[in-house]
């Protein structure tokens, strides 16, 4: 019998290779994360009971991913897992080649429980950064990030 609420929160989106475009994505095991969120890492290991997560005071907090190799995307999926509430108002993508220099490649609104970022266009990048451009009334909750 299905759970209705967030208690046991369960995955929307699963990892995918292929697609329309061709997307090109390293295995998640590969990933590595690091920014101003507490456990930045949970953002990225399979389970949606951990998240990475802000403090309650958190404008311009960052995210940032080494997927181990350039993968081809277009999509970024965030998914706030048990803290729905936890998206920010408005966030930005970035990526990189070197992880040192960053190219600005959308804008776009939080949405409670999965944030969508689709990109314009694809996209062959190393290190992928999400940064707040303007907090939400809830820490940023992340408890899985996607990309398609």
């Amino acid at each position: 019998m299905p759970i209705a609420g967030c208690n046991h929160v369960g995955g929307i989106y699963r990892s995918t290779t292929g697609g329309y475009l061709g997307a090109d994505i390293s295995k998640k095991n590969t990933w590595l994360a690091r920014g101003d969120l507490q456990n930045p890492s949970a953002a990225i290991d399979g389970d949606m009971a951990t998240a990475a997560r802000s403090d309650y005071d958190y404008p311009g907090a960052t995210i940032t991913i080494d997927l181990g190799r350039p993968c081809l995307f277009q999509t970024v999926i965030v998914d706030h897992g048990a803290g729905e509430h936890g998206h920010a108002s408005t966030v930005a993508v970035a990526t990189s080649a070197d992880g040192k220099n960053f190219i600005d490649r959308h804008v776009s609104p939080g949405k409670r429980r999965v944030t969508i970022l689709c990109l314009p266009k694809p996209v062959l990048a190393r290190y992928l950064r999400l940064r707040v451009k303007a907090p939400g009334v809830q820490p940023w909750n992340i408890a899985e990030i996607y990309l398609q």
